[in-house]
């Protein structure tokens, strides 16, 4: 399938891009990651070649949430959003971006974000799971805290998605369960098992409630999630918590019709992905690959251009919701949207199912 879309997909400032490879990834690996990170404009090739149309490129994690200085992460913070829009304005239709934003003060977020938006462009905030903060940077800021407030009321009017996305533990949380068992800390399952936490905590303060036009979305097959909504809803008791904000009349399944979104990054596997639309529809899924911690972009192109579903549904999730989200559709990007599936060379698999059923 030509003209997908992907949203998960990573940058770095060049003169971080190498150093800060080191965290995931060996000596040799750190060398050529840090290159690809830094390595804009040499995607669009092998974007051609897996049937990508765009990427929304982001500050890799942990960016601006890693630096425990307020200023030195507000510096971060601008120099990001300065340069990748530069880079965003050389080539619209290919790379759009979203804003990185320092949140250790909610309303300097907002202004930053509203800053990137209006003046440069960005198409939605990226925020990399909790903000490490104080002398130590072992203080850690969630955003479901009500003094946030003003930076989701931002979003809001601003009308843009917030992606959420993990970051390593901080130092109390890695000693106290990763250390002795190291391999489990990062994509594997720590990532999502914390990111996981963020964002039912933001569901269940009332974010939504509050401000009901917040969107957010979520990789990596939605970071468990989806998987166990019934049970997170059959044991969110009002009467055992009654301090729980979220509005008593709702339930997570409830933020998936109206404010949630999860993405495949990373994680292609069908039958995972089978269950994730058999729980939230395909309305509610898009698809991405998280380049380049996924080494290039054809194991996952290939893997959903042949998968097992509705053509409709293949448009749905590679190319229409993130249009109509990230409103792809205006300048500068100005993507169609509604492309015919002859245009698009929808076929595979998918195909061949949907013409056997019709």
């Amino acid at each position: 399938m030509k003209g997908k879309i992907i949203l998960e997909e990573a940058f770095n400032l060049p003169r971080l891009a190498e150093e800060e490879a080191k965290q995931y990834a060996s000596v040799h690996g750190a060398l050529l990651l840090g290159k690809a990170l830094a390595d804009i404009e040499g995607r669009v090739a092998a974007m051609d070649e897996a049937g990508v149309e765009m990427q929304v490129l982001s500050l890799t994690s942990p960016g601006c949430q890693g630096v425990s200085d307020p200023v030195e992460a507000q510096k971060m913070a601008v120099e990001s959003n300065n340069y990748i829009a530069e880079k965003v304005k050389a080539n619209p239709s290919r790379f759009a971006a979203f804003a990185a934003v320092s949140m250790h003060d909610p309303k300097r977020a907002a202004e930053e974000l509203s800053r990137a938006v209006i003046e440069l462009g960005c198409v939605g905030v990226m925020l990399n799971d909790f903000q490490s903060s104080g002398l130590d940077g072992n203080t850690t800021l969630f955003y479901d805290n009500p003094s946030y407030d003003i930076f989701w009321a931002t979003v809001e009017e601003l009308d843009v998605l917030v992606y959420m996305h993990p970051r390593l533990a901080s130092k109390t949380v890695f000693n106290e369960l990763y250390r002795d068992r190291k391999w489990l800390q990062a994509s594997a399952w720590g990532f999502a098992n914390q990111l996981s936490i963020h964002i039912l905590g933001i569901a269940t303060s009332g974010v939504f409630d509050r401000f009901p036009g917040v969107q957010l979305a979520f990789g990596h097959m939605g970071e468990h999630i989806p998987f166990d909504l019934w049970r997170i809803d059959h044991k969110l008791d009002r009467d055992r918590f009654p301090d729980m904000q979220m509005a008593k009349n709702r339930t997570i399944r409830d933020y998936f019709a109206t404010n949630m979104h999860i993405t495949t990054s990373g994680h292609f596997s069908t039958r995972s992905l089978q269950g994730a639309i058999a729980e939230l529809s395909t309305s509610r899924i898009m698809f991405s690959i998280d380049y380049p911690y996924e080494d290039g972009l054809m194991e996952g192109s290939s893997w959903f251009d042949g998968l097992p579903i509705s053509q409709p549904d293949l448009l749905a999730i590679g190319r229409e919701n993130a249009l109509r989200l990230l409103k792809l559709n205006r300048a500068p990007h100005n993507l169609k949207p509604g492309l015919s599936l002859k245009e698009l060379e929808v076929g595979g698999l998918g195909a061949l199912l949907s013409f056997a059923f019709a």
